[in-house]
């Protein structure tokens, strides 16, 4: 899967428990990413429909008496894998962090302490990767010098947070129990 500075792989994360109703699929990532993301009904059925295209998803349709066939997404083993190289990926620079680094970061959470510690440990890894190439640039103007300076300021800020955020949630000793995620219909 190519870098993504978009959170849409994260739909088939929330299909990783089992089957799901496009409705309740799209409620749940209101509720549990909403403060990052913001995603129609319309724009997640076109993402869904993308999907399934490639392997990822497939429609599982159960007949109702007297009702129209529920359809419910079923997350494939193509999609699995999907979502694991998603979640491997490094958010590179501000933009990334916004959204991208936070929706990977519910999903690191829901796995556990020792889940969660290897992500924050590759992104710490990958900020300071970032942050010393940075340093050894050459800007070719004032401007550049000042974009340059902007943009380590930034790394900089991300990083201390990433390592505080490391101490407090994967360290036993010190962290509060990670909240579970939202239940999810099956």
């Amino acid at each position: 899967m190519k870098s993504n500075i978009s959170p849409e792989p994260a739909l088939l994360g929330f299909l990783q428990d089992g089957p799901l109703h496009g409705y309740d699929l799209h409620k749940q990532v209101v509720a549990d990413l909403g403060a990052v993301w913001r995603l129609g009904m319309s724009q997640m059925y076109a993402l869904l429909k993308e999907y399934e295209t490639r392997g990822w998803i497939k429609t599982i349709t159960t007949a109702q008496t007297g009702r129209p066939a529920r359809k419910l997404l079923k997350l494939t083993p193509q999609g699995q894998r999907a979502f694991d190289a998603w979640m491997k990926q490094s958010a590179r620079g501000l933009r990334e962090f916004r959204v991208d680094f936070f929706a990977r970061l519910y999903f690191a959470r829901a796995a556990g302490r020792p889940a969660l510690r290897a992500f924050l440990t590759h992104q710490i890894a990958a900020t300071q990767q970032e942050y010393a190439a940075l340093q050894t640039s050459n800007a070719s103007s004032e401007f550049a010098a000042s974009v340059s300076d902007f943009r380590r300021a930034q790394l900089q800020a991300i990083l201390q947070w990433l390592r505080a955020y490391q101490i407090t949630n994967t360290s036993t000793a010190r962290a509060k129990p990670l909240p579970r995620a939202a239940s999810k219909k099956k």
